[in-house]
């Protein structure tokens, strides 16, 4: 028998819910890149607390794996190396958004009203999922694309593509009480070669733009 009862389950991942949204929220709200990537490290955290409590609740050890696999890759690994980016290459720190951020905060909060409504009109189909989390995973999905469509730099819009990927995985794990192991590792081998891919493309373009800047340099000498 599972220590943790239905309500307990429950109430933990409506908590867990409400608490990957704020960090949702500090990521909108981020005026730098390092906010949005120490927030994008804590809404991974919490991915991972979630996998360990339905692990608990289910006896599913695949949840297990995903839950230690997305603490060691997304909230440890993945993060610091987009810290480690910044840092080397002294990539301009402030978030630059398409539009502003006041403006983001605004439809971020109405995707997260909508997200609820969606989730209320479900009727009985509501009742078989855990808590809150299908509106919570719209929200968050929902979202993280929005970062990824209002923000003008490429680390920043990977901390939106890492937020929305947070989203599918929560409602996954909260709806079917764990998806099939290899789907779930396919998914974040994805998510990995997309960071490699952005790093590259950010690095490369930083070189070339060192290059021309140095030859400038020697034209005027």
């Amino acid at each position: 028998m599972s220590p943790l009862s239905p309500d307990a389950v429950h109430t933990v991942i409506d908590d867990l819910g409400a608490l990957l949204l704020f960090t949702m929220i500090l990521i909108v709200a981020a005026g730098q890149i390092y906010r949005a990537i120490y927030s994008v490290a804590a809404q991974s955290l919490l991915i991972s607390i979630a996998g360990a409590v339905l692990a608990t609740a289910t006896g599913n050890p695949d949840l297990w794996v995903i839950a230690g696999i997305t603490l060691a890759v997304k909230a440890i690994l993945l993060p610091w190396v987009l810290h480690r980016v910044v840092q080397r290459m002294n990539v301009r720190r402030e978030v630059e958004p398409v539009i502003p951020i006041a403006a983001t905060l605004a439809l971020a909060v109405a995707i997260v009203v909508v997200s609820f409504q969606l989730s209320a009109s479900l009727g009985p189909v509501r009742q078989a999922i855990t808590g809150n989390a299908l509106p919570v995973g719209i929200a968050l999905t929902l979202t993280g694309v929005l970062v990824m469509a209002t923000r003008k730099t490429a680390l920043t819009q990977m901390v939106g593509l890492f937020a929305s990927e947070n989203g599918i995985f929560f409602t996954a794990m909260a709806v079917t009480q764990g998806m099939p192991l290899i789907i779930e590792i396919g998914v974040i081998l994805d998510v990995i070669l997309a960071a490699l891919v952005m790093t590259i493309m950010v690095l490369r373009v930083r070189s070339t733009v060192d290059a021309d800047i140095a030859d400038l340099d020697r034209l005027r000498g």
